[in-house]
């Protein structure tokens, strides 16, 4: 519109410059100086409803939250002068990446005109030379997300994106708001592996009739994301100021403030003697150098589930814990098993019991990923071992993937603790030493956590229980692999090898595949596990594969989002459905479509790898539908939303 703008008064300035002042008729002056006003109404009216032009200094500095806080925080840059290999390792990490900046080399999502559609709302994602923008058409309600400088009620807004969440496995987007810098999620996440573009809302573990998001980044994931985040919320004045040490995970978040370290080492002498001495410095922290449990708590401040002791003080000023230090009192970790040896947690469940709701296992044990020191400080191992975080982790000298120290990925996790079984291994496990069978994780810490699409190992160490998983829900080691087998088979090989005391079992526990029960008949959260183990590979090497197929199928037209996601992932991975085409988030006759089109095809397969009344497959391979129909009606509908 500018163009159109310009051309006008051009050509008024020619025409008055040409025609003598008493030639010029007065309504074409009027004409000529209406269509210019009209041009260039136009053009500040699409700029208003667009986006105000602001610097990048000035997009920085107002609308996103403020890197250097102080309180000693000098940023992991400052780590590379004197620890260039820890920072190149702590580089590559996904520690580093959890928060970012949105800039070309960061951004993963198609943003090349890319339009999505959600609840009347039309999405255009586009880039604007290394900005990435947003532009929101609501027709429905005529206005939408903001950066706060488009009209109230436009029916069109534009915003740039400024800051992004995750780097492992998809990438959430945030849009500056007011007041101050507020940062709201763009509805949507980028999934790397499907590449594509998904609602956020169908990523999570949640009921369907709820509609919302985690969409406040300030309060909802800058605590564990970043370094030291302050929120900076004024409840009094309405303003909210936010800044942080650095974005993503940073040095700081696990050595505590540098700044002391860095001023105290600008002499090259005093770094040496401390070398050649092997003493710590005191001028920094060394988790590796900390008591065990200390040295955990440095993980546990964010990879457990608390609460703060402010919630009015954090909100203002940030979290006081700086490793080395005890979480207590300012943090306390939200553990239904310890709610009685800490007053301020057992007060707090007696006001909100709802805290509890989708985190836990009946029995207190952790449930969602990422909140790996709930289950730790609940094992045998921490309460009477001198196990830690670092027992197993690093930052450093591990895979940047899952942070697994060198030579932890096997037995030595545990052997290095438990000798007793390493020359003897099949005599404990009684498989193959091998197999997976014989790997010490798989059967003391299975995947019995929800989170991004996917189980996760749990960290509570513990001993395969049939009576456990009777009591609670929670899925054992055992069953978890034998997916062909039922709980009455695990029950008394448990009880043959190790003395277990028998179960009690009801008919349907005892005779059915325990993994068919799960799928069929289990919580949202159960069914997720399911098809989850369907889909791998050990336990469809122990168990056989072709005849999971049905099972999956059936999963396709969960009412959950993220269970369809894995089944159908899992369903992928059978032989002949590499190629199957389906959509998790398509329409539910699409769905339904796309179940029907997997038993045909696995009919028409021929006979299943497994057979039998444990899985509800006959001998000529018909699948037994009355049963299967059955333990669909008994199927757990209780509302769940994994809070991950």
């Amino acid at each position: 519109m500018e163009w159109l703008v310009f051309i006008v008064l051009a050509g008024f300035g020619l025409w008055r410059a040409l025609v003598p002042t008493g030639r010029r008729p007065q309504w074409v002056t009027w004409a000529v100086l209406a269509s210019a006003l009209l041009a260039g109404g136009g053009a500040w009216g699409w700029n208003v409803q667009r986006v105000k032009l602001v610097s990048d200094e000035e997009f920085v500095q107002t609308r996103l939250p403020h890197t250097g806080r102080p309180g000693g925080y000098v940023s992991s840059d400052g780590c590379l002068a004197c620890h260039t290999r820890r920072y190149q390792s702590w580089r590559r990490s996904f520690h580093r990446t959890m928060t970012q900046f949105a800039r070309p080399d960061t951004v993963r999502g198609q943003f090349d005109h890319t339009v999505l559609k959600l609840d009347g709302k039309t999405y255009t994602l586009s880039r604007d030379g290394e900005n990435f923008m947003v532009e929101l058409e609501d027709t429905e309600s005529g206005g939408g997300v903001s950066d706060g400088t488009a009209e109230a009620g436009a029916s069109r807004v534009v915003s740039r994106v400024g800051m992004l969440t995750g780097s492992h496995h998809m990438q959430v987007y945030w849009i500056p708001s007011r007041p101050g810098n507020l940062q709201r999620d763009l509805p949507f996440t980028y999934l790397f592996d499907d590449h594509r573009w998904v609602p956020l809302r169908d990523t999570f573990l949640r009921d369907p009739n709820i509609r919302g998001t985690p969409d406040k980044w300030n309060f909802d994931c800058m605590e564990c994301h970043t370094t030291a985040g302050v929120p900076g919320e004024d409840r009094a004045e309405g303003t909210l100021d936010t800044s942080l040490g650095e974005m993503g995970i940073g040095c700081e978040s696990c050595h505590g403030p540098g700044e002391e370290h860095e001023n105290a080492n600008h002499n090259p002498l005093r770094r040496y003697v401390l070398r050649l001495s092997g003493k710590g410095d005191p001028t920094i922290v060394n988790p590796a150098r900390l008591p065990p449990k200390l040295a955990s708590q440095v993980c546990g401040q964010c990879h457990g589930i608390k609460y703060y002791g402010n919630m009015k003080e954090y909100l203002e000023q940030g979290e006081d814990f700086r490793p080395g230090r005890d979480l207590s009192p300012g943090i306390h970790i939200l553990q239904p098993t310890r709610a009685a040896a800490d007053p301020n947690v057992a007060n707090l469940l007696r006001r909100q019991p709802d805290l509890l709701a989708g985190r836990y296992w009946p029995d207190g044990k952790e449930r969602v990923s990422g909140r790996d020191y709930n289950a730790l400080i609940d094992s045998p191992c921490y309460q009477r071992g001198e196990i830690s975080c670092l027992s197993c982790h690093s930052m450093h000298e591990s895979s940047p993937t899952n942070q697994v120290r060198a030579g932890m990925e096997g037995n030595q996790a545990c052997t290095q603790c438990h000798q007793q079984f390493e020359n003897n291994l099949a005599a404990h496990t009684h498989h193959d030493p091998q197999s997976s069978g014989s790997l010490c994780y798989n059967c003391h810490m299975p995947y019995t956590t929800y989170g991004l699409l996917k189980a996760i190992r749990s960290h509570f160490v513990e001993n395969p229980s049939v009576a456990t998983t009777v009591n609670t829900g929670r899925p054992n080691g055992c069953n978890i692999c034998h997916l062909d087998r039922s709980l009455g088979w695990t029950d008394g090989h448990l009880t043959a090898w190790y003395g277990v005391k028998p179960a009690a079992l009801t008919d349907e526990q005892r005779n059915i595949s325990a993994a068919v029960l799960w799928a069929l008949r289990g919580d949202a959260g159960q069914r997720a596990l399911a098809a989850w183990y369907m889909g791998w590979e050990p336990a469809r090497r122990a168990s056989g594969e072709r005849w999971l197929t049905p099972y999956l199928a059936q999963l396709l037209t969960d009412p959950y989002s993220a269970v369809r996601y894995i089944a159908g992932h899992s369903l992928q991975r059978m032989p002949g459905f590499q190629n199957f085409a389906f959509d998790f988030i398509g329409s539910p006759q699409e769905r339904e479509g796309a179940r029907l089109r997997a038993l045909e095809a696995w009919q028409q397969a021929g006979l299943p790898d497994r057979t039998g009344a444990a899985i509800l497959i006959s001998p000529r391979g018909d699948l037994q539908d009355n049963a299967v129909t059955n333990l669909l009606q008994q199927r757990d509908n209780l509302s769940m939303d994994l809070k991950e």
